[in-house]
């Protein structure tokens, strides 16, 4: 089964929505950014780029 799921596209989507919203909302909608972003410095990058050597 392959892993096509894309943490970096869900926080931009995220931060998207965070600049239409305001208030309560665009707070919540940044911390689903903060959130995803997060679990994107996790995965290990396919093309070995931002590594340390």
């Amino acid at each position: 089964m392959g892993n096509d799921f894309d943490p970096q596209a869900r926080a931009e989507a995220a931060m998207k929505e965070a600049v239409r919203a305001d208030g309560p909302e665009r707070q919540r909608w940044l911390q689903l950014a903060q959130a995803w972003l997060e679990l994107a410095r996790g995965r290990p990058d396919p093309d070995g780029i931002g590594q340390p050597a």
